[in-house]
């Protein structure tokens, strides 16, 4: 019955070797205007399977965008079956002679949010970078609104007074 234990923890610490299942954590984007944060995933062996998962933080409602992109010299080196699902829609990427490149764009609402990069790589060695951007939509002061008001209501005195000549 041991024999049979230690047997089947071999397998397991074997098989684990070959993976990757790593968090990474891009951090709190700024709220205030235009921010991007990029991170290099970890190097894998030859023939890992990779499951990752990257997070990161909006304070405010943004424009976001994130992208995983891989480099290499040889075909032999390129992540097979490279992509990313986010909000249960997947992205894949297109093979390339020297990189592929998996990207995602849109509006999303402050939050924390996850996106889960997978493959398989060729040649050990690997790696990719993976890069979260957002840009918050400026909120105006009041005192634009002010003058808004003001110039509008300037309008209106014009027009006002053009009309009654």
């Amino acid at each position: 019955m041991q024999l049979k234990a230690i047997i089947v923890a071999a397998a397991l610490g074997a098989a684990s070797f070959g993976a990757s299942a790593t968090a990474y954590n891009l951090g709190t984007l700024n709220p205030g205007g235009f921010d991007t944060k990029s991170l290099v995933s970890e190097s894998f062996g030859a023939n890992a399977a990779i499951n990752d998962t990257w997070t990161f933080t909006l304070l405010a409602p943004s424009k976001a965008s994130f992208s995983a992109l891989q480099t290499f010299a040889d075909a032999a080196g390129a992540i097979s079956n490279f992509a990313i699902t986010f909000n249960g829609g997947t992205f894949t990427a297109s093979p390339g002679t020297v990189n592929q490149d998996l990207a995602w764009g849109g509006p999303l609402a402050a939050g924390v949010y996850s996106f889960n990069i997978t493959g398989n790589t060729g040649l050990s060695g690997a790696q990719y970078v993976a890069t979260a951007s957002a840009l918050t939509s400026p909120v105006p002061e009041p005192e634009t609104y002010g003058m808004m008001l003001g110039g509008l209501a300037l309008l209106g005195a014009v027009a006002r007074r053009k009309a009654r000549k």
